[in-house]
């Protein structure tokens, strides 16, 4: 993901990790057998997301 918030090109990184508990895990495990989507993964990996551009936002302003 590119945020640029300045003039200058620096590449600025960040990386977020979010730990899934067991009850995630286990209705993923269904959702892989049965087919669909797994909304519980899709909740953390937009939560992933916000966090590593508010993270990409505060480097940049430091």
């Amino acid at each position: 993901m590119i945020v640029n918030t300045t003039n200058s090109s620096f590449p600025i990184a960040a990386n977020v990790v979010i730990g899934n508990n067991i009850f995630s895990d286990i209705g993923a495990s269904y959702v892989d057998f049965f087919g669909g989507r797994s909304t519980s993964y899709e909740k953390k990996m937009q939560e992933m997301y916000k966090r590593v551009t508010e993270t990409l936002k505060q480097r940049v302003q430091a």
